[in-house]
């Protein structure tokens, strides 16, 4: 310590005495900055070389990966479900149930389902919808609702998407009713308050995307969980003055049970609830519970029947409460079942259609 004590005093000596002759005292600092700024530059140097090298790799890689997707993109486009015949065969002058119509909203509700929320994963949701020379206006997300809508020649889609998380399952199993008011309603309203709350997520977004596409009709569409979201859009738009006049039809796929005994009063535009046979996603809630009920014109879609039946799953009242007794409480299960599958109820209405249809 000694010794360290007296090299730190003769070094401040040296250094006063440097000091007092600037021209010394001045080469000095030059040198050292010189020293130290070199060893910067040196620095600098190797980080460059290494970025440049990092960016030569990642470039490589990206390069890589690029040609590496070629292939299966491709191969995916070419069984997009929905091609450009699709959407020109939709009949123009009617919102009556159509089975083309039926068929491209189930493609576009199976659409809904890619996770677009993940900025890697929406261009594989635009390119099918342009593989139908459609055009994507908007794809929302906000907190676990999610709806995209889409544009043709001469309408606008909104569909939404349906159960895919524990916090929709939740959504579908809030099993109260909430009384949610109505524009140019005199009285609030009976609904499911999962559903209620989950359209409000993505209100104000979905009226914005229609805005701001005026003047063409709208058709709502989706499958389970976003099939209760749609009817409950569907009342909620179909009573302001500005875009109840809009909306052509409501079509459903597998979608539960919404409101009370008072909600298909507001459910002014056609709604078409198609339902695979032997799901049993839409005998639930149960009717017996808070007084659901369905809305609409069922449509029964059996095995390889090349026609949709106008009926109702079960014609009886007896076996529907039965069933939804015993049912409701395996309810979680049912969403997972291959009958309640939308890419089934795509497949089926898509046979249907080019059967009846005028479709190549």
């Amino acid at each position: 310590m000694a010794d360290d004590g007296r090299r730190a005093e003769t070094a401040l000596a040296a250094l006063k005495e440097l000091f007092e002759k600037p021209e010394e005292w001045l080469d000095e600092y030059q040198q050292r900055r010189r020293r130290l700024e070199a060893l910067m530059d040196e620095h600098q140097r190797k980080r460059a070389e290494l970025e440049a090298a990092q960016k030569n790799e990642f470039d490589k890689l990206l390069s890589a990966f690029s040609e590496e997707m070629k292939e299966p993109s491709e191969a995916l486009s070419h069984v997009a479900p929905i091609w450009a015949d699709d959407v020109e065969a939709i009949p123009r002058r009617r919102a009556a149930y159509s089975d083309r119509m039926a068929a491209l909203l189930a493609k576009l509700s199976l659409l809904s389902y890619i996770a677009f929320e993940d900025p890697a994963r929406k261009p594989l949701l635009e390119a099918a919808v342009a593989h139908g020379g459609l055009k994507l206006v908007d794809a929302i997300v906000v907190d676990d609702t999610e709806a995209i809508v889409v544009e043709a020649k001469d309408f606008l889609v909104v569909a939404f998407r349906g159960t895919t998380s524990k916090a929709d399952r939740k959504t579908n199993f809030r099993i109260g009713v909430a009384r949610a008011p109505v524009e140019n309603h005199p009285q609030k309203v009976r609904v499911h308050a999962g559903f209620y709350s989950a359209y409000q997520l993505v209100e104000d977004r979905v009226q914005a995307a229609i805005k701001s596409v005026p003047g063409k009709s709208v058709y709502l569409t989706g499958h389970s969980l976003g099939g209760a979201v749609a009817l409950v859009a569907s009342a909620a738009l179909g009573g302001r003055d500005d875009l109840g006049g809009r909306i052509a039809a409501v079509y459903t796929f597998g979608s539960p049970r919404v409101g009370g005994r008072d909600f298909p009063a507001i459910v002014k535009a056609p709604h078409y609830r198609v339902v695979n046979s032997g799901d049993v996603v839409p005998l639930v809630p149960p009717s017996w519970l808070n007084g659901y009920v369905h809305t609409g014109e069922p449509y029964l879609l059996k095995g390889k029947r090349l026609k949709p039946i106008r009926k109702r799953p079960t014609g009886s009242v007896i076996i529907l409460a039965i069933r939804s007794l015993f049912l409701w409480p395996f309810s979680r299960r049912l969403l997972q079942t291959r009958v309640h599958d939308i890419s089934l109820y795509a497949a089926r209405l898509d046979r249907i259609a080019r059967v009846r249809g005028r479709w190549s």
